[in-house]
Order: structure tokens, then C-alpha cells, then sequence
């Protein structure tokens, strides 16, 4: 399965849309540099959503910014189709799907339905185990997971 990079988030301050980049510098066990959920986490270090998420809402009659689920990487593939442990060969980095994230209540911002609406749909944390620069418009190769 491929697919491609459509936006790109660094959430350097506080809150939600986390603005919008045209390259983010990947760190091993690190994270985003620049991120204010780098280093923290090495598990949660970026969180991968899928343009599904963003479909869903605006079917529901929310129409959300990217950047609005606090993603670092917007994918034109589910991150939510793979399977756990999946691998992802983004530009010259490697990550590693970790888990689900959790809605949290920042999302009621944009419209009280959100949080209920993308329930297990809003994304995945990844840990970064080969860093290195992503741009918008780079391939997503999925990999296998390791066994």
C-alpha cells in the first residue's frame, strides 16, 4: 500500500488547528523538532492522521482546517486500515505506528459532535525509529510490520 503526504503540522504553541509547515525535521525517539509533544513520548512522538478523518466530519456537516485534529502528518491513506506495529517509509524517515489516540475534549472547539464522531478514527502515534526530512507531496510506502 503507498500513498502520499498532504499536509504537514507543528504545533509550536498551545492549541488547535496546530499550524500548517511545508517540510517538518524527524528525530529518532524524538519527534518533530520544534513539536511541543517532542521528546516526551518516544510512542506518541507524532501523530499520523488519515484525510478519512476529515471526510467523516465533513459528512456530518463539520468542516474542520487541516491541522485541526493536532496531526503532524495529514495522509491520503486510513492509518486506521493498518495493522498494529505497521511501518511507514515517509521521505527520508521511518516510523512505527504505536497506537490509537484518543479523542480528546480540545476537539469540542470546533463542534461538541467531534469528539463522539472520530472515536477511534482521529489517528495514530507513531515513534520515530529512522529520522529525517518529510515534505508535503512525499511517498508513504507502508512496510510491513515487524513479527
Amino acid at each position: 500500500m503507498t500513498g502520499r503526504v498532504l499536509s504537514l503540522h507543528l504545533g509550536t504553541g498551545s492549541g488547535l488547528p496546530k499550524p500548517q509547515v511545508e517540510a517538518l525535521d524527524l528525530l529518532a525517539g524524538f519527534g518533530a523538532l520544534g513539536d511541543r509533544h517532542a521528546g516526551k513520548d518516544p510512542d506518541r512522538a507524532l501523530l499520523v492522521a488519515g484525510i478519512a478523518a476529515y471526510e467523516k466530519a465533513k459528512e456530518a456537516g463539520i468542516h474542520l482546517p487541516f491541522g485541526a485534529l493536532g496531526e503532524n502528518l495529514l495522509l491520503d491513506l486510513d492509518p486506521h486500515l493498518l495493522p498494529p506495529g505497521a511501518r511507514l517509509r515517509v521521505g527520508e524517515a521511518l516510523l512505527e505506528l504505536t497506537q490509537v489516540c484518543t479523542v480528546c475534549n480540545s476537539l469540542s472547539q470546533f463542534d461538541l459532535r467531534l469528539p463522539k464522531l472520530l472515536y477511534g478514527g482521529r489517528g495514530l502515534y507513531a515513534r520515530v525509529l529512522e529520522g529525517g526530512r518529510v515534505r508535503v507531496g512525499d511517498p508513504v510506502l507502508v512496510l510491513v510490520a515487524a513479527e
